[in-house]
Formats: C-alpha cells, structure tokens, sequence
C-alpha cells in the first residue's frame, strides 16, 4: 500500500486522530493543524505520543503523574512512526520517552513519569479544594466542533478574577478559536473528548486526558479578541487518573513579555481535583 493510498484512506476514514499503516500511524482529516494547511495539530501529536507510551510501557497499578510534550515542528499530513525507549524503571519510579521523527527532523518528543500508589503519610497534608462549579449535567452543552462535547460554566464559577485588558482590537488578531468560551471572564468549561486517538483502540481515561491537554492553550494564550501564541510545549501533572469522560478545565493563569508566554490550567473530574497543565509559547502575529 502507497503512502498516498493511506493518506486517502484515513481521510475518508473513521472518527479517530489515526489510523494503523503497519508499523506507522496515518493521520486523518481529524488531525489537521490551525496554523499550517497540510500539516498535524498539537493535540494530534500529544496524542499519538501518549498512545504510544502507555501501549508500549504502560501497566496496572501505575499512576501517569508527569506528561511532557514538546512541540518542535509542524509536521506533515503523512504516516508517522514513533519510536520510544525506557530510560528508567525502578519498584517506585518508571519514565519513559517517545519521539516523532519526519525526513530525520525531530518534530515532536514526549516523556511519562509513571509512579506507583504507595501508602499515604499518617499525618494528612492539605490539599487543594474541590471545584465551586455545577456538574456537567447541570449545564447546557454549547454549540462546538465534532471533536469534543462543550459545557460552559457561569463566571462565579472562577476562583480567580479574570478581566480582559483595554485596547482589545479584532482587527490585530489571528481570529479566535474558543468560540463561546473566548471571553476572558469564560474560560471555565466541562469538556468531554468521544473521539479515539487510533481507530479500533478504546479511549483510556489517561488518552482521554493527553487529547484535551492542548486545550490549555488557548484557553490560557489567547486575547479576548483572537489567538495570537502558539504552544510549544504543554505538561500535565496528575495525582490520579480521571473518573468518568467529563474534565473540568479552569484556566488561571497566563503572563508573558516580549512574545514568550507562560500560561495555566487547574484540572478536574466530577470527583474533585486531578492536577495542572501548564504551557509555553511563542508570540504568532499572523496565522501562517
């Protein structure tokens, strides 16, 4: 079978980010980027990667606590092969790497720290506080792309005070992404993925977590006029794997200067509070 032949045939395929091609994996139409026609989003390849490292390397009885993504390129709509390696694996500690690799350019690269559950310390340590906001089926879903379900949450549901600046103009701006959730003061959503990484593969609940990662930058990077960051990386840090399909996203911090941006997202289930996601990025002016 011929590269294009596989390329035509994952177009037209099923509703999934990939498809198998032997040992490669074949991007679908679901895949394609924002910012480059022909080439793969963040989230596609954050995705694969994190398929990958959990097939390969995965086990039982393990917790996904750090997932890093750097996002080095933007590769091409073509079938990809993702190599990965083990670079430790202790009783306690297990990390792991995997890498996207395109006409011998590094387009993308990823690393799992998996740790195992032990007993908790006798004295309890305070944690963070659940979320004050309505359960996903409290709320109305919002009218969104096929990728994922979308339920906004109201503005008292932010723990943090956020306020568009001034001077805010459209005209200066990449066009915006959020769509309802764009406004500054909105950036609080339940959100709910349905769409498998690679065809015929079920959706764990930590996949389900690396597929919406992305999600974090633009809610974090973008104005209230439009998106004008790209991400170059994004980590997640979790202490337990999500329960159920809905995630809670809270965005709570973004700060940059001179085009570098740092930004925030909090993290939850129905359950109560899973982790962070944190992101870098690069000022992009004009949509390429």
């Amino acid at each position: 079978m011929s590269l294009s032949q596989v390329s035509a045939e994952s177009d037209a395929g099923p509703d999934a980010l990939f498809t198998r091609a032997g040992d490669l994996f074949a991007p679908t139409r679901h895949s394609r980027g924002y910012w480059l026609p022909g080439t793969l989003n963040g989230a596609a390849m954050a995705s694969l990667l994190a398929f990958v490292l959990e097939d390969r390397h995965g086990e039982a009885g393990w917790v996904p606590a750090r997932y890093v993504v750097d996002m080095l390129g933007m590769p091409r709509a073509q079938p990809l092969a993702v190599t990965s390696r083990v670079v430790k694996s202790g009783g306690r500690l297990r990390l792991v790497e995997a890498e996207i690799v395109q006409d011998g350019q590094l387009m993308a690269r990823a690393s799992l720290q998996l740790l195992r559950p032990t007993q908790a310390p006798a004295n309890p340590t305070w944690q963070s506080p659940a979320w004050p906001a309505p359960s996903p089926d409290a709320v109305p879903a919002a009218q969104w792309g096929n990728a994922w379900e979308l339920r906004p949450l109201p503005a008292d549901a932010a723990r943090i005070v956020r306020q568009a600046p001034d001077g805010i103009d459209p005209d200066r701006s990449n066009r915006p992404v959020l769509g309802v959730l764009n406004p500054v003061t909105a950036r609080q959503a339940w959100l709910r993925v349905h769409r498998e990484i690679v065809a015929g593969e079920p959706l764990t609940p930590f996949g389900r977590l690396a597929m919406a990662g992305d999600f974090a930058s633009p809610m974090a990077h973008s104005s209230d006029a439009g998106i004008d960051y790209v991400n170059t990386d994004f980590t997640i840090y979790l202490h337990r794997l999500p329960q159920g399909e809905w995630l809670g996203f809270e965005m709570v911090g973004h700060s940059s200067a001179d085009g570098v941006a740092v930004g925030e997202c909090w993290v939850h289930d129905a359950a109560g509070p899973l982790g962070t996601i944190n992101t870098t990025a690069l000022a992009q002016i004009r949509k390429i």
